[in-house]
């Protein structure tokens, strides 16, 4: 993939293989003069976009002065600096860290594992099931996430807990530390007897088939009802039961040493690793006895008080990764940028502050309107010199993860999440001077963290790329796309602002001149969003047609994805020119318009990932139940857009009054 074979003008790519494995399909492209043609119209529209941003005399250019000239008032961001950013980091993440503590002191107390040698075994490096040789560390954290949604169980981190979990099973096998799904409802509570916490053990969901003698899963034709459904026939109830076998699932996996693949097999071209209890006939006698030996000097260094018994054998098995797999091992920094990042959490911790402050700066941009104090703009200050700094946070957390995967942080749902909350925030400093625009993007940027990191809709794993995505284009192509889909963000909720400053102005008479000039200028600003957001879009797909041309000798195939980038194109260019429509000139039906039009990328982003399958298929998830949160919104929209017509046509009426 992405490696084309060039042969006296034609262009071979490769398209398949034989079911055997030994021979491979080409397809053949020779369109040397359609290939320039096409690729010079690309650049032309490019170039007459960018003047279109900056060329005296153009729409873009006359809406950025008649913004300039409603900013009455002018901001200065304050930077308050990094110390205060730390502060308040180890405040919220010590109240997060409180908030996901559940007394465990049985626990605590019965396993005797330090929390030094517990990082020490976390820096051991383990293969996880999709290739990725990582720290251990990271994948203890991933499946206690999995299992109890925590990061730590008790006082016990994942280090801890993930060495205890394979010296003793059975001991694990007895601790109501599995998360149960209260939304499946009081029956399914009842039936796998969850105490109040919502947690279960393993124990509670076996019972003894009196027919047969034999331990059988308490939800087992519970389980096997709900996957033979559709995903989009399944309830509450049913998705409950999958969740919790699929912890269960996992369980059982741990138990059965799936997940601590620590030893490269010998001269295998593959750079296979292997757990001590599978493939025992690829490893050398050597490696079969480390870990049992590990396991047997954790009882001798519990019992003598010294763990520099086990810490040896831990170096053991490092020595070993080093003599068979040196070439393919991380390097010392990336594995602490690594151990780092899980311990940061900083996408998590992100998705608190962001609302917080996202909050906190709507409703101080509110009081601006009626109070003209000048300690309010003194706090504007100070709240856009924190979301600077927590767009600085967020930018590290991306080339964090950017330096850990080895490639660029879009190429699935989750990465694309952070990667446009990190574009969103970025958005207001452009608008800086607007607090309104300020904390609707914070507020749009936690809603898309909190997506990502809540339920099973996006995986916050980090993976080994697909050969499609291996080239240069990932970055170029993926990130124009998504950071528009920041820009249309930002105008629907703008749009849906306006709406209700609409309401607001019928409410507060006294203050409707200064609420018109805000609605004027979140308009003006909205329109600017969608603008720049066409553009990239736009652009976004001319790279990607001259990237699929690269790899498939082809620019346009109709796929999903591809299909609803140009429906999404058309529709947004269709809004921006509805002012030169006589009955569509409004700036109500503007609004309006930018909040139904973002719909068409939430198809774009969403739909196409989980609903539909195609050549962009390497972002897709599991499909879906729309959640009923959507169909409340629909409804507030529903609500809001009607109150906020009539304020709309009230106005118009009053202002021909006057005009009288």
């Amino acid at each position: 993939m992405n490696h084309v074979l060039n042969y006296k003008g034609f262009r071979f790519f490769q398209s398949g293989y034989d079911p055997d494995g030994k021979g491979t399909h080409f397809s053949v492209n020779n369109d040397y003069l359609g290939t320039y043609f096409s690729y010079m119209g690309y650049i032309f529209m490019s170039i007459g976009m960018f003047f279109t941003l900056f060329w005296k005399g153009t729409r873009f250019n006359d809406l950025k002065k008649k913004l300039k000239y409603l900013s009455y008032k002018n901001y200065s961001i304050l930077f308050i600096g990094f110390y205060f950013l730390s502060s308040i980091q180890n405040f919220v993440f010590s109240q997060i860290q409180e908030l996901k503590k559940i007394p465990l002191e049985n626990v605590s107390d019965a396993i005797h594992i330090p929390k030094k040698h517990g990082d020490n075994f976390g820096r051991l490096l383990v293969q996880d099931q999709k290739g990725r040789i990582k720290p251990i560390n990271t994948i203890a954290i991933e499946l206690l996430r999995k299992i109890y949604k925590k990061d730590s169980i008790g006082n016990l981190d994942a280090n801890q807990w993930f060495i205890s979990i394979h010296q003793d099973n059975i001991f694990w096998t007895k601790i109501p530390f599995i998360k149960v799904d209260k939304k499946g409802g009081h029956e399914f509570l009842n039936k796998v007897k969850a105490n109040r916490q919502y947690y279960v053990s393993l124990m509670d969901l076996y019972f003894i088939d009196s027919k047969n003698s034999k331990l059988k899963f308490l939800l087992q034709e519970d389980y096997e009802r709900a996957f033979s459904k559709n995903p989009f026939q399944r309830n509450e109830y049913d998705k409950a039961v999958l969740n919790l076998s699929e912890r269960v699932g996992i369980m059982h996996e741990i138990f059965q040493g799936k997940y601590i693949r620590i030893f490269p097999i010998p001269h295998d071209v593959n750079h296979t690793w292997s757990s001590w209890v599978t493939n025992l006939n690829t490893l050398n006698p050597l490696g079969l006895s480390m870990f049992n030996n590990y396991l047997k000097s954790l009882l001798f260094s519990q019992n003598e008080k010294n763990w520099n018994i086990a810490d040896k054998e831990i170096q053991k098995i490092r020595l070993y990764q080093i003599q068979y797999a040196k070439p393919i091992l991380p390097s010392e920094n990336k594995i602490n940028v690594e151990i780092i990042y899980n311990k940061l959490n900083i996408f998590y911790i992100l998705s608190f502050l962001y609302a917080f402050f996202g909050v906190i700066i709507l409703i101080h941009s509110f009081l601006t309107i009626f109070l003209e104090k000048r300690y309010m703009y003194f706090f504007s200050k100070i709240f856009l010199s924190i979301l600077f700094v927590l767009f600085i946070f967020n930018f590290f957390g991306l080339i964090s993860r950017w330096y850990i995967s080895g490639h660029a942080p879009w190429t699935n749902g989750y990465e694309s999440a952070i990667f446009i909350s990190w574009c969103l925030v970025g958005i207001s400093f452009l608008f800086y001077k607007n607090q309104f625009v300020s904390g609707i993007t914070a507020l749009i940027a936690s809603i898309l963290l909190i997506v990502a990191h809540y339920g099973n809709v996006m995986d916050p794993e980090i993976t080994n790329l697909v050969p499609v995505l291996k080239s240069h284009w990932l970055i170029i192509h993926v990130a124009t796309i998504t950071s528009s889909y920041g820009f249309f963000l930002t105008g629907a909720f703008l749009g849906f602002l306006v709406l209700i400053l609409f309401i607001l102005k019928v409410c507060f008479r006294n203050y409707s001149e200064m609420i018109f000039i805000h609605i004027e200028k979140l308009t003006i600003i909205n329109e600017i969003c969608l603008t720049i957001g066409l553009f990239l879009l736009t652009i976004g797909t001319f790279l990607g047609s001259v990237w699929a041309n690269n790899s498939w000798g082809r620019y346009w195939s109709w796929d999903p994805k591809e299909t609803w980038a140009l429906i999404s194109i058309m529709i947004y260019a269709f809004l921006l020119h509805m002012r030169l429509i006589p009955y569509f000139r409004s700036i109500f039906i503007f609004n309006f318009s930018s909040i139904l039009s973002v719909s068409s990328i939430l198809m774009t982003y969403f739909g196409v990932n989980y609903y539909l399958s195609g050549l962009h298929s390497y972002a897709k998830g599991d499909p879906i139940s729309i959640p009923y949160w959507v169909y409340y919104s629909l409804l507030v929209l529903l609500i809001i857009s009607i109150l906020s017509y009539y304020s709309f046509k009230f106005h118009t009426k009053i202002k021909y009054i006057n005009k009288q």
